[in-house]
């Protein structure tokens, strides 16, 4: 439909191009998009990157096909290392490497952080009850 400028499905040449999709989530709105991770530190930590998707819609069945605004960077975003989506099947295991295993490792450091700041923390206030 984009490169035809028809209707696959209905021949018409009615087409609304570039429409703006517009997803919903607990962090407000924001344009649907794909998402690819990116190795950016110590080899495993992905970064997620995103890729606004638009819509060319038919005017005259509504039939809609869906198109990423660059695919170039998507491109380059997965030939440097950017993992599939998928996470498998639900309650499978996670590979190594793959995107569920990733967030559980980014989680537990950055859990181990927050833990490490609360306890210097601790130790400072501690300090300052003895020092007086």
């Amino acid at each position: 439909m984009k490169t035809q400028g028809t209707c696959p499905r209905c021949g018409s040449g009615r087409i609304i191009r570039q429409v703006h999709i517009i997803d919903r989530s607990d962090s407000g709105n924001q344009p649907l998009s794909l998402r690819r991770g990116t190795r950016t530190w110590a080899g495993w930590l992905k970064l997620p990157r995103s890729f606004p998707l638009d819509a060319w819609v038919c005017g005259g069945c509504g039939y809609t096909e869906l198109y990423v605004r660059d695919p170039s960077e998507l491109l380059a975003a997965d030939e440097s290392g950017g993992t599939s989506s998928s996470a498998g099947p639900v309650g499978a295991p996670a590979a190594s490497g793959s995107p569920a295993a990733d967030q559980t490792r980014t989680a537990l450091i950055v859990a181990l952080l927050a833990g490490l700041i609360v306890a210097f923390g601790l130790l400072a206030a501690v300090a300052l009850l003895f020092t007086r």
